[in-house]
């Protein structure tokens, strides 16, 4: 009979497995986070116990993704490539466990509003919604501020859409790799008239 060291064990792998499967890609900070493991020396020998099911790439830490016998081992048909779209998913994951897994988190999600009588439309990093206010994300890791700025004048439109159909505000999430730029993503939502919220790594650690 399995002892209860042993059913812990299997429980967190699982658990790892099953949230994989669930968000692609995760760095060993982000496993530690959520099976609520502080000691990097207990959470790495579990990962290195994992590695028949496992794939992994180096950034600041390793990152680990399903290998073909985990997608097997849990049923699953998403495979992740080795791209640079690993870093952008990890710091999406970041924001998916700071606001605590909600609900109706939908990656790669589609907002399409009318302004001045046109249809536009663009595609979020993630959306979510707390207590009736919906939260659109945009991840800025290889983005240039133009292109930043692009989208704060769409979201400062369509907002203003929405808003007048609802009546709840909506608000933008930027998640940055910088001091630098949080600040210019910041000042120019604040200029254009929107809630905005912007992080960077430190403030999710």
């Amino acid at each position: 009979m399995p002892s209860a060291k042993q059913l812990l064990r299997k429980k967190r792998e699982q658990t790892i497995l099953l949230k994989l499967d669930e968000m692609e890609v995760l760095s060993r900070s982000q496993i530690q986070k959520i099976l609520h493991i502080d000691n990097v020396r207990t959470i790495n020998l579990i990962l290195s116990s994992m590695s028949p099911y496992l794939n992994h790439m180096r950034f600041s830490e390793n990152a680990y993704y399903l290998n073909k016998k985990g997608r097997e081992y849990v049923g699953s048909t998403n495979a992740v490539n080795k791209t640079n779209q690993l870093e952008h998913k990890l710091m999406r994951n970041d924001l998916r466990i700071y606001y605590d897994y909600p609900h109706d988190w939908k990656n790669e999600a589609e907002l399409i509003v009318t302004i001045n009588g046109k249809k536009q439309r663009i595609i979020a990093d993630a959306s979510f919604t707390i207590q009736g206010t919906i939260f659109f994300v945009e991840v800025d890791n290889t983005q240039t501020m133009v292109n930043n700025y692009k989208k704060i004048d769409f979201y400062a439109e369509a907002f203003q859409v929405i808003e007048n159909r609802t009546g709840n505000e909506p608000m933008l999430i930027f998640y940055t790799n910088s001091e630098i730029r949080k600040e210019k993503i910041l000042t120019y939502a604040t200029d254009k008239g929107i809630t905005t919220g912007v992080f960077t790594k430190r403030d999710l650690q």
